[in-house]
């Protein structure tokens, strides 16, 4: 294959990135502050307290495991789910079990405003490399609308931010050829964090048949990318989950039509949208970009399809578009691209240091408790026997291990270990539907706690005769009446 000269492939026609730092003028400083205004938006999460329904149980999970040291194998956390867990997303797991142990929840939800800040961060100073200072902090501020409903106290965000990183490492070798074998064992610690590992090998396969399609690899610069893909992958397949970090994606997979962000993203979501928006601005610069043609053309169309397919997977586009689009701006608005100086990391780490402080403030002083859980029952879940059965909304699962550990919680939101069978039923049941009186009593449940708007509670009521005992927060729990 002919092979384009060190010189042109380095410094193309179109590179207009200036060798020298800008100055320290109006149009270099608006953006950064707008960017520092953008890290101290991401705050009000930390004011709000934690909500997720995941968090809790990732928690106690990553305390089973500090105990146990077991990656795999018989679910620890419920007597009622039907399938091993598998512990794809251990690492962070750890870190929020320990976060939770040295601050309770507080701590836990500073770490998660820390995921998000750095993931900010992340795209950012990756977008710099291709864009200017206005150009990559508008792709940074699209990128985090496009993944709003993936930034939550969740191990995902971890996986978007090393998603990032690979992203910048592979669009770098587009341009210079160079075999970043660091990748390996970064992509190793993605294994161990989430199950998004598999995108890095993903994208690496994208960019080397861009490369192929512009006919500028040599056959050893070939064999070399060749072999880093591979090697990304093998890593991912050598934590101590080895293979079976394979079958927990399967696993997700037969339960996905269940869940509710795993379903196709909706044309109307303005994450759904933005992301669109995004990939239509990186089309319209295409001929102007200093990578080849096939390269981002190829990566477009990898985000525009993660992006339509879940939900969940939106975040996915957007963190993969944001330094395109950052160049992409740059050319339309004919700014140039300096390189970034030290002066710049100063003020962004200093952006980042008290979006931190601040996050950290305002967790410490604002509620130490799960937010929209049904605290008015907890006298009485805690006046149950040790070992008794609660039928439970999904939702409050984690809430329940976490802080009810005494009893036996029906479901959580870990729907793969549940399987498809059992979540039919809890749907059935939730829902008074056909036969749910015998799919319930197979649970032996000494109360329930759900949703006071669910058809269950009305029916326990009627049918059963249950009473409610308590309420709160938009739920009800409900006990077999005493006489």
């Amino acid at each position: 294959m002919p092979r384009t000269p060190a010189s042109t492939r380095d410094t193309p026609a179109a590179e207009t990135r200036s060798a020298a730092p800008a100055g320290p003028g109006i149009s270099r400083w608006i953006p950064i502050a707008g960017f520092a205004l953008l890290l101290l938006s991401f705050t009000r999460q930390a004011a709000r307290g934690l909500s997720d329904p995941d968090a809790p149980w990732h928690v106690v999970a990553g305390r089973e495991l500090a105990a146990t040291w077991q990656f795999a194998g018989p679910d620890p956390l419920s007597d009622f789910s039907h399938r091993p867990w598998i512990l794809t997303q251990w690492l962070p797991e750890l870190a929020m079990a320990g976060a939770y142990r040295v601050g309770g929840l507080p701590a836990v939800t500073w770490l998660a405003s820390l995921g998000i800040s750095t993931l900010c961060v992340t795209v950012y100073f990756v977008s710099r490399r291709w864009g200017g200072h206005l150009g990559a902090v508008v792709a940074a501020g699209m990128a985090a609308l496009g993944a709003a409903g993936s930034l939550s106290p969740r191990p995902q965000v971890v996986g978007l931010v090393l998603l990032v990183v690979t992203v910048g490492a592979w669009l770098a070798t587009a341009r210079d050829h160079r075999v970043r074998w660091w990748l390996v064992p970064l992509s190793w610690v993605w294994a161990c964090s989430h199950g998004t590992w598999i995108l890095g090998p993903m994208v690496g396969l994208v960019v080397v048949a861009g490369l192929l399609a512009h006919r500028t690899l040599s056959r050893a610069e070939l064999g070399g990318l060749v072999g880093l893909v591979l090697g990304c992958a093998a890593a991912g397949l050598l934590t101590p989950l080895g293979l079976r970090s394979v079958e927990s994606i399967s696993a997700v997979q037969a339960v996905s039509p269940y869940i509710e962000e795993w379903r196709r993203a909706s044309l109307t979501s303005p994450s759904t949208l933005v992301t669109l928006l995004m990939a239509a601005v990186v089309l319209l610069t295409v001929r102007r970009s200093t990578l080849p043609r096939g390269v981002t053309l190829g990566l477009v169309a990898f985000a525009v399809v993660w992006t339509l397919w879940h939900q969940r997977t939106v975040a996915v586009g957007a963190v993969v578009l944001a330094p395109l689009v950052a160049e992409s701006l740059s050319v339309l608005i004919g700014r140039d691209r300096p390189a970034v100086d030290r002066l710049e990391r100063v003020a962004v780490s200093a952006a980042l240091a008290l979006s931190l402080a601040l996050a950290g403030l305002l967790a410490a002083t604002g509620s130490s408790a799960m937010v929209g859980v049904p605290h008015q029952a907890d006298r009485a879940l805690d006046a149950l026997p040790a070992g008794a059965t609660v039928f439970n909304t999904d939702r409050l699962g984690g809430w329940l291990m976490l802080d009810h550990p005494r009893v036996r919680q029906t479901f959580d939101t870990r729907v793969e270990v549940y399987g498809p069978a059992a979540i039919k039923n809890y749907f059935t049941v939730m829902d008074a539907g056909v036969g749910w009186q015998p799919l319930f009593d197979e649970l032996g449940p000494d109360a329930a706690l759900v949703a006071d708007s669910a058809p269950l509670a009305r029916a326990l009521q009627d049918q059963r005769g249950w009473t409610v005992t308590a309420r709160g927060a938009g739920y009800l729990l409900l006990q077999p009446s005493s006489g």
